[in-house]
């Protein structure tokens, strides 16, 4: 799930859905009408309740039948349901058929409206003709996604990525084959670039992202999605001239300048390293240092900016004077790779946690011990190795596991 930060409500939507009346029988059960659409009374948060919708809603009559039938097929098994309530979704395919506003009513459906504020959605509604239309390509797109969920780890999740990736779309991403693709294929093969290259770190997807970018603006096809990721894909890859280069070519992506990327030291290939905010920066910079993971006792904790599990715990930590201090002397916090993207909300986690200050891992070696990215864990270790571990923050806190973990490695008596 795209991490968001949600710092306002959308109020007033650009984009209006039709006025026009329904038909004359009463709507169903459980659902009220609101500008031609079918929305229920209250949010859909269990598999059950969206069973009932789907199957008293007219498709025409539910804000799901924008999407083409694979993405509406692909959103609705992204949804995953707590015991409270919706515990997850993917907008992956929201952003590339749907605007902001389109998302936002779509959303209120889940209670999930927030996540459309700022989505890198498209600019404007797609075009009757751009409707679902089929790609040859969609079938070998899913088909990825499934490798990049079903593999345990993340080495077998990469080389599960690379067989499907080299099986299905490595033969059509042949530069004299892609002016012969359709619109519909060169976007799933966009997508499928950009997902193969943030799964493996391999330079030959960044270079088919690159490609397929470039025929996308050639046909002029190029909206906020593919802005969006092809930036985000290029600070991944620490290429911030070229992110700046591609903002300055295309201001309509709406984002700020990307931060300036450098090294005071020098650090060898495959050294474990940190992208850092410095405290005092006055510009956009990140600053890479070494990162020690054989200190006698350390804590790193894998966390992200976008995660409230993660945010509940740096609350609870620094609600507690001992832990505040121990996590102050002997803990990194560490945010996965990819938020290199998220220069702002690691600043505003820095400012408002300034004893549990938040790193980006330089890549996925840098952090050898995760063996998937799930936020947040606690990793005890003791000259490099891992002594114990808790995973995730359950509403009751878990500082009891987490005193456990700091006797193991004689932090705490």
């Amino acid at each position: 799930m795209p991490r968001v930060t949600l710092t306002h409500l959308l109020l007033v939507l650009g984009w209006a859905l039709p006025l026009a009346a329904l038909a004359a029988e009463p709507p169903a059960a459980g659902s009220t009408r609101h500008a031609a659409m079918a929305m229920p009374t209250t949010p859909i948060t269990s598999r059950a309740a969206l069973d009932a919708y789907l199957r008293d809603t007219p498709p025409a009559q539910s804000p799901l039948n924008w999407l083409t039938p694979g993405a509406r097929r692909r959103f609705l098994d992204s949804l995953v349901y707590r015991e409270h309530g919706l515990g997850g979704l993917s907008l992956a395919d929201l952003r590339y058929e749907l605007t902001r506003e389109q998302a936002y009513t779509l959303l209120r459906l889940f209670g999930a409206q927030g996540y459309a504020v700022d989505l890198d959605a498209l600019s404007t509604p797609r075009a009757a003709t751009d409707g679902p239309a089929p790609s040859a390509l969609e079938a070998a797109y899913e088909r990825l996604l499934t490798a990049t969920t079903q593999a345990n780890g993340l080495d077998a999740q990469a080389q599960a990525v690379a067989r499907s990736y080299g099986t299905d779309l490595a033969p059509a991403q042949a530069e004299a084959a892609l002016r012969a693709r359709g619109d519909r294929d060169m976007e799933f093969l966009f997508r499928a670039a950009d997902l193969a290259w943030r799964t493996t770190g391999q330079a030959r997807y960044l270079a088919d992202l690159r490609r397929d970018f470039a025929e996308l603006e050639r046909r002029r096809r190029v909206d906020r999605p593919h802005l969006a990721d092809f930036h985000d894909a290029l600070l991944i890859a620490h290429r911030d001239d070229e992110a700046r280069a591609l903002l300055a070519a295309h201001p309509e992506a709406g984002r700020k300048p990307p931060p300036s990327m450098r090294s005071f030291s020098r650090i060898r290939s495959g050294q474990p390293s940190l992208w850092i905010v410095p405290p005092d920066a006055r510009a956009r910079e990140l600053v890479r240092f070494r990162f020690n993971l054989r200190a006698p006792a350390q804590v790193i904790v894998l966390a992200s900016t976008g995660c409230h599990f993660s945010a509940n715990a740096a609350r609870d930590i620094e609600a507690d004077p001992l832990l505040r201090e121990l996590f102050r002397e002997y803990a990194q916090w560490v945010a996965p790779p990819d938020e290199v993207t998220a220069y702002d909300a690691v600043r505003e986690w820095n400012q408002a946690h300034p004893a549990l200050r938040l790193g980006i891992a330089y890549d996925n070696a840098s952090l050898p011990m995760v063996e998937r990215v799930e936020t947040p864990v606690f990793y005890f270790l003791d000259h490099g190795s891992v002594i114990d571990t808790v995973v995730g923050w359950p509403p009751g806190g878990n500082l009891d596991a987490i005193r456990r973990g700091l006797r193991r490695i004689d932090l705490l008596r």
